[in-house]
């Protein structure tokens, strides 16, 4: 008959904590059952046994022999050591069954772990805190949880499951992970989805409490990332997190918009304009085409009805420009006199309302006039990734030796006070109908994810899950529609003007005004008709060659100024 053996590998720590004894009276008729809420949760190929002082994990999905276990495991030790959020005593082991020593190492093995009793996390908050003390103790462990997390994705790319279940404390308050896996960071996506998890978990939370601790997480963010990024991507990722209506949608709302907050001394305000998220007015339609009729039922004509049943010319023209028309602008980057024209062009057209796509900066160099004239215009403005870079003057991630030369450059020029509206710039906006980023919306961060022929499929799915039917978005530089109609058929429009009836999702890129690279120069920018629901696209020339003695006498490198001229 063979003997079962147990085998102890390591510990954490690298010291001797536990005996082959002490696994097996913890194993002896000591098995618990998990289940959801319980005290042990995990899942169905974990079995979990536990005395009073330790609990013993065996991991039956693992199916190794004795040799490749062990290798197993001494790999598991060194991820654990170098992330230290485990308990120092967490021992690991192997059990199998054996005659002769000399074979031990090609029986099959079952791996475990065995570490000290802990109070899981779940449990512990499950309950609500009765006076202050209690509230600031919750409060506390909640946000050593957010810090354990951030803290291992900046310095491991590693992301932990941030389940309350996995994660418990000591009898001297320390807080531990107790779940052996890890996962690729996802850039706040599951991160932003559990705290929507904690805040429709727990009955008890209310807005004073929500906003410490969102304080707490603000913290954690600026310290250990030094980028306010981070907040818009994690408040936007709680925005689209399921949440029940009324308290539990309150609170959810409070905690994102505390984490887009702007401080207070960024004072000078943007001059004011109606926000393009307003409600239509419909008195000038109304007059028109009777009081029935809104703008909504005017888009919705539009969009379903044959031409011969469009709107009149003059039931269109009666329309304020205002109400019908959304300008697109993109990429700019530092170049003023293509800016000047295009927003020339808008003004003599009566049109107020745009959307400025990012990248106001980067490769050229009217950066503050640019920065200025933009504020000036009114229009909504979202975050790009030389935008970016520039307020946090860090441009190591995802530039050519060119562009971070400008960049280093750019953020010389820009003083505080433009360089932190540049810093609080939103990274998405969005409304019922369409949402705005500068570079891809199936990417968490907005702003370096790129549309083009490998990626729009992508997406398009991307919309389609978040029922969002339009995405503006600038970044490739290149004018273009990427549309999936009703039937899931995709195409690439390129015409100058292109109607959006009959598809279902659209991403639209207006093309760049300061920064073609389409093979003409000119300034691109576009139009969309709220009514017509059609898109123009329009170039206005400009003289890039002012620009170009300009970047020159910045001594930029010549790839940026020889290319200006042709439109690359």
């Amino acid at each position: 008959m063979s003997k079962r053996k147990l085998r102890l590998i390591g510990s954490i720590d690298q010291a001797r904590h536990y005996e082959p004894s002490d696994v097996a009276n913890t194993l002896s008729d000591n098995e618990r059952t998990l289940a959801l809420h319980a005290e042990f949760t995990g899942r169905p190929a974990t079995r979990i046994y536990a005395d009073e002082n330790s609990v013993v994990k065996l991991r039956s999905d693992l199916q190794l022999k004795v040799g490749q276990a062990q290798h197993w495991i001494n790999n598991a030790l060194e991820k654990e050591r170098r992330l230290g959020v485990h308990h120092p005593h967490k021992t690991w082991f192997v059990i199998y069954n054996s005659e002769d020593a000399r074979e031990d190492d090609e029986q099959q093995a079952l791996i475990g772990n065995i570490t000290p009793r802990m109070r899981p996390l779940h449990i512990i908050l499950g309950k609500a805190p009765e006076g202050e003390e209690a509230r600031l103790s919750h409060q506390d462990i909640l946000s050593r949880v957010f810090h354990l997390c951030l803290q291992v994705a900046k310095h491991n790319d590693v992301k932990l499951d941030e389940g309350l279940s996995n994660f418990a404390l000591n009898v001297q308050g320390q807080l531990f992970y107790v779940d052996d896996e890890y996962y690729q960071w996802d850039k706040f996506i599951s991160f932003s989805t559990m705290l929507g998890v904690y805040i429709r978990s727990f009955s008890w939370l209310d807005r004073d409490f929500i906003s410490a601790l969102s304080a707490d997480l603000i913290g954690h963010l600026d310290a250990i990332f030094d980028d306010v990024n981070c907040r818009a991507a994690i408040a936007y990722q709680l925005r689209s997190a399921f949440m029940p209506s009324g308290k539990k949608q309150e609170l959810a709302t409070l905690m994102s918009d505390l984490l887009m907050q702007r401080p207070q001394h960024l004072s000078k305000e943007t001059p004011k304009r109606k926000p393009i998220f307003r409600k239509p007015e419909t008195s000038i339609i109304n007059t028109v085409l009777g009081e029935d009729w809104s703008l909504k039922d005017a888009k919705k004509k539009a969009a379903t009805e044959p031409e011969s049943a469009q709107l009149s010319e003059e039931a269109l023209a009666a329309i304020p420009t205002s109400e019908r028309y959304l300008a697109l602008i993109a990429d700019v980057h530092a170049n003023l006199p293509a800016l000047e024209n295009v927003l020339s062009y808008l003004e003599e057209r009566g049109i107020t309302d745009g959307v400025v796509l990012g990248d106001l900066v980067g490769y050229g160099p009217d950066v503050l006039p640019v920065i200025e004239r933009i504020r000036e215009s009114g229009f909504a403005v979202i975050k790009g990734n030389h935008d970016h870079a520039t307020a946090q003057n860090d441009a190591g991630r995802g530039f050519s030796p060119n562009a971070k030369s400008v960049i280093e450059w750019t953020a010389i020029q820009i003083d505080d006070e433009a360089r932190d509206w540049l810093m609080y710039l939103p990274p998405v906006l969005e409304n019922d109908e369409w949402m705005a980023v500068h570079g891809a919306p199936i990417d968490p961060e907005f702003f370096f994810g790129y549309v083009y022929a490998m990626t729009y499929s992508d997406n398009l799915d991307r919309l389609q899950e978040m029922k969002r039917r339009l995405c503006f978005h600038g970044h490739s530089h290149m004018p273009g529609i990427y549309a999936r109609n009703g039937s899931g058929n995709d195409s690439h429009l390129t015409d100058t003007r292109i109607s959006l009836r009959g598809y279902a999702h659209c991403l639209i890129c207006p093309g760049s005004v300061g920064q073609p690279r389409n093979g003409n120069p000119d300034a691109q920018f576009a139009i969309y008709d709220r009514i017509k629901d059609e898109v123009d696209f329009i170039t206005v020339p400009y003289c890039y060659d002012e620009v170009v003695e300009r970047m020159k006498a910045q001594d930029f490198p010549s790839a940026l100024w020889t290319r200006l001229p042709k439109g690359q």
